[in-house]
Formats: C-alpha cells, sequence, structure tokens
C-alpha cells in the first residue's frame, strides 16, 4: 500500500537486496530487517518506524 515503509527490502542496482534497518519515531527502538507490527519496547505501530541507514552499506 503506498505510503507505508516497505518491509521487504530494496533492491540495488545489481539486484541483490539490501538488508534494512528500522528505528521507532517513538522510543528509539532499532530492528534490523523485516518491520514488526508493533514495537517491542513502547508498544509503537508500525507506521512509527522509518527506515534509518545501517552502518557499512
Amino acid at each position: 500500500m503506498p505510503g507505508e515503509p516497505n518491509a521487504g527490502g530494496h533492491e540495488d542496482p545489481g539486484g541483490e537486496a539490501v538488508p534494512l534497518n528500522w528505528a521507532c519515531t517513538n522510543c528509539g527502538y532499532r530492528v534490523e530487517g523485516e518491520l514488526p507490527e508493533k514495537c517491542p519496547d513502547c508498544g509503537a505501530n508500525r507506521e512509527e518506524f522509518e527506515e534509518v541507514p545501517i552502518p557499512g552499506f
């Protein structure tokens, strides 16, 4: 659905999936890979997560 974060990963020009790193904008909890339905720390919905860079990529 448009406007929702893509939890499936991005593809780089070479066609390989690039891992995603997400951060909860409410509490700062970070998760790599698949986006959870709710934040395990504060309970915020997945819409509260933003994609953030992964160090080294």
